[in-house]
């Protein structure tokens, strides 16, 4: 027995053990040893500092098993089967991945280039051209990013990030494509997380995890992919160059220490997607069941029986086929009555229930509930608010970590490439490399529950120090150099065609000094 939480703190509490096999036999035969091995595992039992790790009567169903970082192959197979089923049927499932696709990527993620002149030593000029020179080159690049020709560098991203949700990971290889056309040749070639596996060859070995070859560190060394079509041939991929440049990319969020595969991010609700799945489909059909409005006509009149037995409906082997569809009507033979159950679903519970699955499925995705279901009906201002900025703070950590491990060593890639092609004209590159590849990346903009509200208010950060216009610019996924030179052009031109416009820059402050001076 343990004492109740209220008495924890004030009373020792208690446990009773519960005696083996080899207890009963000793207390049998000698009492005294018998109770004495008794006390003395009742005294152990209580030497746990953590109720949590206990092996009371109450937790006696809790068997735990020591596992490695990475999960077996069988099992991150069949959860990536489960994942990739729940996304092909499951309405909810598909809607989360989608949501966090659109929010966390959108049209796809843009670099803003932020090398500093005082850094490398030069112009501040000459650094702002090499920032619009970078860009430049990027922007051309995207367009034909991927090694099939068939998506650009957005897509790309949509798909990469997406893959990572639903299998857990995604590989991609930085190739340099052949095609004539091209005037950057570095390419991506995405590949399925199924590829990446152990040959049966070096099944021996022990060195490899699934797939991944591990030095002494735990870092990667090599990756063996299976060939597209094949089941036994297997390429090997080093991680890195010589120059440590990656030579193929394997992005996941990890979870454990050592992890060296990713874990589908609804591994930890994929049953309660798949039991409110059935939960659905079981009430729908209960419903449609209800829904059937049938008349059955009976008759004691033997003359009557073989009308009856002219509207059966029998299979191969002479079963009578038993079906309800609406506005029946059928004659049944004599003898023969129906009992029919009203299932009265769905029941005053069910919205209820439902609601309550979605918020926990929400609670472990970390999204909330509005977002996960699309539904605002029940909130106001302040709790739609919160709602959305509770997902954006999980959308900006998945967009910073995806721009880190996903596309910032593609943006390196392609400089380096542009520099030694004469695309990129950044003096000592290698140098200054970390500094030229220097990057913000800057994802679509979440809108405005309240427009003039929000406005106001971004504006007023600014005005007292606490952001700046392109931090409030990149919110909603704007480059502040582009509104500053867009802005600067409108201006021009309406002073050539005499037309006044209001100028932003003299809000905040400058609306005080002016209503001062009217004063």
């Amino acid at each position: 027995m343990i004492s109740s939480p209220n008495s924890y703190a004030r009373t020792p509490r208690t446990v009773s053990v519960r005696p083996s096999r080899l207890d009963k036999v000793i207390e049998y035969v000698a009492p005294g040893i018998g109770l004495k091995r008794r006390a003395h595992r009742a005294r152990l039992a209580m030497t746990n500092q953590y109720r949590g790790a206990e092996n009371s009567r109450l937790r006696a169903d809790w068997i735990l098993g020591q596992s490695d970082a990475t999960p077996g192959g069988w099992e991150l197979s069949r959860l990536r089967a489960r994942s990739r089923d729940l996304n092909r049927n499951d309405p909810v499932a598909s809607g989360a991945t989608e949501t966090m696709g659109i929010n966390i990527v959108g049209q796809g993620l843009k670099p803003q280039s932020r090398l500093r002149a005082e850094v490398i030593g030069i112009s501040p000029d000459r650094a702002a051209a090499l920032r619009k020179q970078a860009e430049l080159v990027f922007r051309e690049w995207s367009v034909n990013a991927d090694s099939a020709n068939r998506l650009d560098f957005d897509e790309i991203q949509f798909l990469a990030l997406r893959k990572i949700v639903e299998d857990g990971e995604v590989l991609a290889l930085p190739i340099m494509a052949d095609d004539p056309w091209r005037t950057l040749k570095r390419a991506v070639e995405l590949i399925e997380a199924d590829r990446l596996a152990t040959p049966t060859r070096k099944m021996n070995i022990g060195e490899e995890s699934q797939g991944v070859e591990t030095g002494k560190r735990g870092e990667p060394k090599k990756y063996w992919i299976r060939k597209a079509g094949s089941a036994t041939e297997y390429t090997g991929i080093d991680a890195r160059d010589k120059k440590g440049r990656p030579k193929i990319l394997h992005v996941f969020r990890s979870n454990r220490a050592g992890q060296v595969r990713g874990v589908p991010y609804f591994a930890p609700v994929l049953t309660y997607f798949k039991d409110l799945a059935d939960y659905l489909e079981a009430e729908v059909v209960a419903a449609r069941v209800a829904a059937c409005l049938s008349v059955f006509v009976t008759t004691e009149n033997p003359a009557y029986a073989a009308y009856g037995a002219a509207t059966d409906t029998e299979d191969s082997t002479g079963h009578r086929l038993q079906q309800l569809e609406p506005g029946l009507i059928d004659y049944l033979k004599p003898g023969e009555g129906i009992h029919t159950v009203d299932p009265k679903r769905p029941g005053d519970s069910f919205d209820p229930f439902i609601k309550s699955i979605l918020r926990l499925i929400g609670v472990s995705l970390n999204m909330p509930y509005e977002l996960l279901v699309k539904d605002f009906s029940q909130t106001n201002y302040s709790s739609a608010r919160a709602a959305l900025l509770e997902g954006r703070r999980m959308f900006l950590n998945w967009r910073s970590w995806f721009a880190r491990k996903f596309c910032q060593p593609l943006w390196d890639l392609v400089l380096e490439e542009a520099y030694l092609r004469g695309r990129f004209e950044a003096p000592e590159f290698y140098a200054h490399r970390y500094e030229y590849t220097r990057a913000q990346w800057i994802g679509g903009g979440w809108g405005w529950v309240d427009p003039v509200k929000e406005v106001e208010a971004s504006r007023k950060a600014i005005d007292y120090g606490l952001s700046t216009l392109a931090k409030e610019a990149a919110g909603q996924g704007e480059d502040w150099e582009e509104i500053l030179e867009q802005k600067r052009e409108e201006e021009k031109k309406s002073e050539e065609l005499g037309v006044q416009i209001m100028n932003a820059a003299k809000g905040g402050a400058g609306d005080a000094a002016a209503e001062t001076a009217e004063k």
